[in-house]
């Protein structure tokens, strides 16, 4: 590992710590949370003396921040989404990534939020609160959906077994469309098993506060993602799976969306500010704001910062021009203040994902109107007023065709997702919208990477389980594509 990220990754870890531990006192100051507290000689590190509000909180927090801060969201995938560009130091823009960065994602995903849900599940379970279950498993399904979209094949039956000394070390990787199949039972399951008599978590609940309706929303919002992830690999499948969640109830308005809002206390920060501030290494990419410019999109102000010339300007992905900093838009107020919020799923995503369906003809939607309430949606979700909405879906290249509406839902769901990098990269890889090029010092023969590596920890101590996987995927380079990836 470089002296860079070695640096980076020591200063990233002590300041999730900081803000972990804030979000176990939130959870450990509700009711029902004070024993975690008052046996100061008990060990913190036996799972059995923590409560599932201590896990569960401490997971949200650690989950949210590593999929939006700055290792996968701003120096991986919202690079080769093309929503920021890195100005200074240009390696992962021009897909040069070092081993310890893939490995801290990859052991951090499984020692840490994912093992805090699975411990919060079985003391849940051991107290009969089936609502606190379910909100465990919801949150760990959206987590296993982002670990398995970046490596394919993942460990996901044997996996979080640290204690058995059959498989604890050595989990074998489920292929992708196992890991798949059992997220969407695992959604399935957990919406239906939230009611308010189940004893669900409430104010460690980070997101939404022990709202067991919006937690539905939430599940079954998930299962149409994941559902839509298989249109080109099992349209049959997809489709089905779309419809039962759609009729098990989604997402309604934008109260419903899944937001993580960080605290401006000096510790619990968004990730992006913690890192810019400290790093100052990002701008918004020059891909987005001319796309934002060439629909004169009101979102721009909220998206990006003017320069010192009161202009937008991007920055080129995967160059080594630097630039004078004060020549380039930095990232807009919105996604890069101590307070920002993490979006992990939006009423626009659902309303676009509704709007493709029925473009495929999977449901009966109006696909036009669906498309219009998208966009409508994000708008509103940055707080643009009804009259800038109107004009803007108001242009003839804004307004929707049959003939090319997959590619419009594609590029407008692309400019809504801005800020998710992990969700906008995946969604790239399964319909190839919008058109992204490399930079003209990109590396990896110049091709967007379309999955990560396993990393070397993982091969060395998990060989014969890893290398069934490699065999299995035909590869597992920056350049094989996982399972659903047929584009």
């Amino acid at each position: 590992m470089s002296a860079r990220h070695s640096n980076r990754e020591n200063a990233m870890k002590t300041t999730i710590r900081a803000r972990a531990a804030v979000a176990l006192a939130l959870a450990a100051l509700t009711g029902g949370c004070d024993s975690g507290l008052t046996d100061l000689n008990r060990n913190p590190n036996n799972p059995d003396e923590a409560t599932p509000e201590f896990l569960f909180a401490n997971a949200t927090e650690a989950a949210v921040s590593r999929v939006f801060g700055a290792g996968l969201n701003m120096d991986i995938a919202a690079l080769w989404a093309q929503y920021y560009a890195e100005h200074r130091y240009s390696d992962e823009d021009r897909y040069v990534l070092a081993d310890g960065l893939i490995n801290t994602h990859w052991l951090n995903f499984y020692s840490g939020p994912l093992q805090d849900l699975h411990e919060a599940i079985e003391l849940s379970t051991a107290a009969n609160r089936p609502a606190a279950v379910a909100q465990a498993r919801v949150l760990k399904a959206w987590t296993f959906s982002i670990v398995t979209d970046i490596w394919g094949d993942v460990g996901y039956s044997e996996a979080l077994r640290g204690r058995d000394a059959t498989t604890g070390n050595t989990p074998a990787l489920d292929p992708q469309a196992a890991v798949y199949d059992s997220l969407f039972a695992e959604l399935a399951a957990a919406q239906a098993a939230l009611t308010t008599a189940g004893q669900p978590m409430t104010a460690a609940d980070l997101l939404y506060g022990g709202n067991t309706e919006r937690w539905k929303r939430f599940a079954n919002s998930l299962r149409l993602r994941l559902a839509m992830r298989l249109s080109h690999v099992d349209a049959t499948k997809a489709r089905t799976a779309f419809a039962a969640a759609l009729a098990a109830g989604v997402f309604a308005d934008n109260a419903d969306n899944a937001v993580l809002r960080y605290l401006d206390n000096g510790v619990n920060q968004h990730p992006i500010f913690a890192y810019e501030r400290d790093r100052n290494d990002h701008s918004v990419s020059a891909t987005m704001i001319d796309t934002l410019k060439s629909f004169s999109d009101p979102r721009l102000p909220v998206y990006a910062k003017p320069t010192a010339a009161g202009t937008y300007v991007g920055m080129q992905n995967g160059s080594q021009a630097q630039p004078a900093l004060t020549a380039i838009s930095k990232i807009g107020t919105f996604f890069s203040s101590a307070n920002s919020p993490a979006f992990l799923m939006t009423y626009a995503e659902v309303l676009f994902l509704q709007a493709e369906a029925a473009q495929r003809g999977w449901t009966s939607g109006d696909p036009a109107a669906l498309y219009r309430q998208a966009i409508t949606a994000s708008m509103q979700q940055f707080g643009i007023v009804q009259a800038q909405i109107d004009a803007y879906l108001a242009q003839p290249r804004v307004q929707y065709s049959a003939a090319t509406g997959l590619q419009q839902i594609g590029l407008q769901k692309w400019i809504a997702l801005y800020g998710n990098g992990v969700e906008a990269w995946s969604e790239w890889r399964r319909t190839g919208l919008p058109v992204l090029r490399p930079g003209p010092n990109a590396e990896n023969g110049g091709r967007i990477p379309v999955r990560l590596p396993y990393p070397q920890s993982e091969v060395q101590l998990n060989r014969a389980n890893v290398q069934a996987a490699i065999t299995r995927q035909g590869g597992a380079s920056l350049n094989d594509p996982v399972w659903w990836d047929k584009n």
